[in-house]
């Protein structure tokens, strides 16, 4: 992930990813977004490339399931995603792909990281996910 094309084995070792999951808050309006979100993957069509990706982002999911309730940064990419989807009629509109394109890879790491947390917690542990306050 980050401005740069991304394989599954790269995943544990990506910057962006670490600090997407690590201990510092990101706020939304952060450049950080940018570069996260300006990346080329190709997406697991199959069960044996989903099982890969499972595991080669273990550990961005473990990193982030403990520093999140702190963070935030889950909350903070949706944010960015919707942000991002406001401006998708524009974008296509004036043939700007850029918007299109980090707001579909915006929902590819949302989604993955949700699958990770809707599968490993209890509903109570999820709220701590989604029930961020910034102090």
């Amino acid at each position: 992930m980050g401005a740069a094309s991304s394989s599954i084995h790269d995943l544990p070792e990506n910057e962006y990813l670490k600090k997407l999951s690590g201990r510092e808050a990101i706020s939304e309006n952060d450049p950080f977004w940018n570069q996260l979100l300006s990346f080329s993957f190709t997406i697991p069509t199959n069960s044996a490339e989903l099982k890969l990706l499972d595991e080669a982002s273990a550990s961005v999911c473990k990193s982030l399931v403990e520093n999140n309730p702190r963070t935030g940064n889950l909350a903070s990419l949706i944010k960015v995603f919707l942000s991002r989807t406001k401006e998708l009629k524009i974008s296509a509109e004036c043939q700007n792909h850029l918007f299109i394109w980090q707001a579909q890879n915006a929902l590819f790491i949302i989604c993955c990281l949700l699958k990770v947390l809707i599968c490993q917690m209890s509903e109570e542990e999820l709220q701590l996910h989604f029930t961020y306050e910034e102090k």
